[in-house]
């Protein structure tokens, strides 16, 4: 779409950061997803799970002013997930995979129809964030840091149990 580069780019790269994020998972079973490691830190399951109902949150609810899609189909979690600190959550929510990959797919189809309808220049307007007021195309990229952030968390976590990590 002309006119539309930096709408374009964010697409590719939410769907790169999504591709991504869903490659590190191959081979995680719910118990492998559900196990925790030593020390502080959130199961493999809560991590994925961060990355796809934060995003559902963002665009579906407070974005668009509607519903998050966690809220009438399942996403495959036992408890939704707190709003701020989410650390007690990600060593207790028990995480379905196969529906959370489901659920995952309905977002990142609603995000990417929702971005599509964006020009360039909405990019630029101030949203109002749970971190502040920022330009909206920096709070995209902010989901895209996170889902990269997750997928390398989710892979360490693996290779601590034998398991390849990246999916390359």
């Amino acid at each position: 779409m002309a006119g539309n580069d930096v709408v374009t780019n964010l697409r590719a790269q939410l769907k790169g950061a999504h591709d991504w994020l869903e490659g590190t998972l191959v081979d995680v079973t719910d118990e492998v997803a559900n196990t925790l490691s030593e020390g502080n830190v959130a199961s493999i399951g809560a991590n994925y799970a961060h990355v796809v109902t934060a995003e559902d949150y963002f665009v579906n609810g407070l974005l668009t002013g509607g519903m998050p899609i966690m809220m009438s189909s399942s996403a495959g979690i036992s408890v939704p997930p707190p709003f701020g600190g989410w650390a007690e959550w990600g060593r207790t929510v028990h995480v379905d995979i196969a529906t959370q990959q489901a659920y995952a797919q309905q977002v990142y189809a609603a995000t990417d129809a929702w971005l599509a309808t964006k020009s360039d220049a909405d990019l630029s307007v101030e949203a109002e964030t749970p971190i502040g007021k920022m330009p909206l195309g920096a709070f995209i990229g902010l989901w895209i840091l996170n889902a990269h952030t997750h997928a390398g968390e989710i892979s360490c976590l693996k290779g601590l149990r034998g398991m390849k990590g990246y999916p390359v």
